[in-house]
């Protein structure tokens, strides 16, 4: 199945929503209406990898079940202008699509289907259920993060540097400026186990397993 097969439809216009679905057996979800960084597009046809790590928890009474991790990496090709999409699902799969247009690229990322997140069992039959997703955009591992802070400490008053210099640390930042590090650092040193230059939460409404309606 393309990745493009799971590009949601256009979501509601007024904020975020995640919608539960259910198909093949296991629980997924519909995420519309992402609220993307406002430099996407800049950031998208820069040539770096632009990444997004969306962490899915599923409560059940409110108390947490189970959780999984999508990710999302897009590469824009400067010779061949298109993009590079891939999607590693949840069940270690993976699902990948060329495209050509930024346009189409956006629309992808803000109107997303995350299938197979978690299977129906009995566990999950009866009892009030809740999604909620976290999206990080261009997520930075924890154990990378003291590395980057020796590199700001001894570089804070030298001009910033080329991509390059940091290939070998992280995915290179949208800005080499210590306003954007100094946001990175704050959600380190609050204890987040990955800290991100833009983020955002969404949460479901309470469902249960069987009002849901059964996909192929």
């Amino acid at each position: 199945m393309a990745l493009l097969a799971l590009v949601a439809s256009t979501g509601g216009c007024w904020g975020a929503e995640l919608v539960p679905t259910i198909a093949e057996g296991a629980l997924g979800a519909d995420l519309w209406a992402v609220n993307l960084p406002p430099s996407i597009k800049k950031d998208l046809v820069s040539g770096l990898t632009n990444r997004v790590a969306i962490r899915i928890s599923l409560l059940k009474s409110r108390e947490l079940a189970a959780q999984a991790v999508v990710g999302l990496t897009v590469k824009y090709d400067l010779w061949e202008e298109t993009f590079a999409v891939k999607m590693n699902l949840a069940d270690g799969t993976a699902m990948s699509a060329t495209l050509r247009d930024v346009d189409e690229v956006v629309s992808m990322l803000e109107n997303l289907t995350l299938p197979r997140l978690f299977p129906v069992d009995s566990a999950l039959s009866t009892g009030d259920l809740q999604l909620t997703a976290e999206l990080l955009f261009d997520p930075i591992e924890k154990a990378r993060m003291e590395e980057i802070r020796k590199w700001v400490s001894e570089n804070d008053r030298v001009a910033p540097p080329d991509a390059a210099s940091l290939s070998s640390v992280l995915p290179a930042p949208r800005s080499a400026s210590s306003r954007l590090f100094n946001r990175i650092f704050e959600q380190y040193a609050s204890g987040a186990s990955l800290a991100a230059t833009w983020r955002q939460t969404v949460a479901s409404k309470p469902f249960k397993i069987g009002d849901l309606r059964h996909g192929p």
